[in-house]
């Protein structure tokens, strides 16, 4: 199987250009649901990057794109959301081509633990973009009856409701994590993801927060204003289909594994999901 048969009903993929600013290619993700979006030449669509959470996340504060809030606009969000999306994206991205087997994009998947990847032609021309949870839905009948504690993360880092977002993200890029469960007294209270921190830029949620314009009013909200509480969750023994199906279905990238409720056992996510087709394969 090739790529070309995943992304063949797939929409026009939102993109951006190299001039459009971080607020606009923000506002792009958040409003149709995505954690990436390419960044094409205006003139011609050739990839020329790509802005994921992840680097969402390194602008807020968790890495060294902070630096362009932080010194050049001297910790100004609102000064510095408006910076063309060149000076936060991800360069020179990995690509793949319609005719790329799957196995292969599997494995990018896994070994550099990316979530997406752009589809451009022998011209580097964006044609669409392929992603785990692409594959995921795709491959959906295949499947077996695994359990979820086949695949798991068992004994997850986690986040605390008082943690500030800034040292979630610091937390999420150290690790490679798109999320955290969120847990008080050892027991699960929500979820606090990268998509949160594109919806609090993409939306007025921020700028009705801020009175400065300081990113620090903004960094340093507690994540229990954000998480998303009482979250769905699956148990150790439940099958690694049905939970598949509930992350498609909810669009939802990773749910946490329980016991008794609230008692949080363990991770699993759609990168776990991969790594069992991976087996397959």
């Amino acid at each position: 199987m090739k790529v070309g048969s995943v992304i063949k009903d797939k929409k026009d993929i939102v993109k951006v250009y190299l001039s459009t600013t971080i607020k606009e290619a923000v506002s792009k993700m958040n409003n149709s649901g995505t954690r990436r979006v390419p960044v094409v030449d205006a003139g011609t669509d050739r990839i020329v990057g790509i802005v994921t959470s992840m680097d969402i996340l390194d602008f807020m504060g968790g890495g060294s794109k902070y630096n362009l809030v932080k010194f050049k606009h001297r910790h100004n969000l609102l000064s510095a959301i408006n910076e063309p999306v060149k000076k936060i994206m991800t360069n020179d991205p990995i690509c793949v081509r319609e005719s790329t087997p799957l196995e292969e994009v599997i494995e990018i998947f896994i070994e550099k633990n990316v979530g997406g990847i752009p589809v451009v032609d022998k011209e580097d021309i964006l044609i669409s973009l392929i992603t785990e949870r692409d594959i995921i839905r795709y491959l959906m009948d295949r499947i077996e009856e695994k359990t979820v504690q086949d695949y798991m993360t068992e004994d997850p880092i986690v986040a605390t409701p008082g943690m500030r977002l800034k040292d979630v993200a610091r937390v999420m890029l150290r690790n490679g994590f798109r999320r955290l469960p969120v847990v008080s007294e050892d027991r699960l209270v929500g979820m606090v993801t990268s998509t949160d921190f594109i919806r609090l830029l993409g939306s007025d949620w921020a700028f009705n927060h801020m009175i400065t314009g300081n990113v620090k009013e903004i960094t340093n909200v507690r994540v229990e204003e954000v998480m998303t509480k009482d979250p769905l969750r699956v148990c150790k023994d439940d099958s690694l289909k049905s939970t598949a199906e509930i992350m498609i279905k909810g669009s939802i990238g990773a749910l946490p594994v329980v016991e008794d409720r609230d008692n949080l056992v363990g991770i699993i996510t759609e990168k776990d999901i991969i790594a069992f087709l991976r087996d397959l394969y």
